[in-house]
């Protein structure tokens, strides 16, 4: 599933690709996973231009020149396609195909058929992980004590943007087991984790920047750390365990404190 530097950089290749296009046709292929009817969402768009392509959260949201915001979840398999209006016919798995006054098209694509789009949905108030401040973070250890680090990392309802692989990388640059109780960490490792938490995701940005210039689609995870089948060992030599925690697949290492 795409994480917050592969969406990162998909919406900036996005925004140099569409915006300030206009939409000349759209549509939205399945009947389901869509809070409006396919013709809202036509309606909504065509004649309009795109104004703004940007990563919400784990989510891509592209504005509109009147106003609308068209919210996009890739889940586990979506993906875009940039195309032409002749040739956006022949996608496979379309889901939302987009046409250009210039002969342009962009198609949202998923295998699954599990990308969910939604129409001007309520806005999200939970923080980005690339704003998180201590603060937060004390404070909501505090109201789940209990909670294990991982589980907060991946709850979307309190942190934005970070996925399986990313919290893994997270944890072991800020050397703290997966299974470790958000109440038991102590100062020491929370100002590791605050710090960790924008290291990891900033140099996966700049990585995917320089290596996958183009990206709009897919997951490149080949310079992961710990969260990396092909590795054994970590950077620092310690054997890589492969474990299910929160019915994922985690990898860590015991160079990790488990706090409990």
């Amino acid at each position: 599933m795409p994480e917050l530097p592969d969406l990162t950089v998909f919406a900036e290749n996005l925004s140099k690709a569409v915006v300030g296009k206009k939409i000349v046709r759209a549509k939205y292929h399945p009947k389901k996973r869509l809070n409006v009817s396919p013709e809202r969402l036509s309606d909504s768009l065509i004649g309009s231009k795109l104004a703004k392509v940007q990563r919400v959260g784990k989510e891509i949201c592209f504005t509109t020149s009147n106003g609308d915001a068209i919210f996009i979840h890739l889940m586990l398999s979506g993906g875009f396609v940039l195309t032409t209006e002749k040739q956006v016919e022949d996608i496979d798995y379309p889901v939302l195909t987009i046409c250009f006054a210039d002969g342009s098209a962009m198609a949202v694509t998923d295998p699954k058929g599990w990308v969910m789009v939604a129409l001007n949905r309520e806005s999200d108030a939970t923080p980005d992980a690339l704003s998180i401040t201590a603060e937060y973070l004390k404070s909501n250890f505090e109201k789940k004590p209990r909670a294990l680090v991982k589980s907060f990392l991946l709850d979307q309802h309190l942190i934005g943007g970070v996925g399986n692989a990313y919290s893994d990388e997270i944890l072991w640059r800020a050397r703290i087991s997966p299974k470790s109780e958000v109440g038991k960490l102590p100062p020491e490792a929370v100002k590791s984790l605050l710090e960790s938490i924008p290291a990891v995701l900033n140099e996966a940005i700049d990585y995917l920047r320089r290596h996958h210039a183009d990206m709009v689609s897919g997951e490149f995870r080949e310079f992961l750390k710990v969260h990396n089948p092909s590795l054994k060992k970590s950077p620092t030599g310690s054997t890589i365990i492969k474990e299910q925690i929160l019915s994922k697949k985690t990898y860590y290492t015991n160079e990790q404190k488990l706090y409990r």
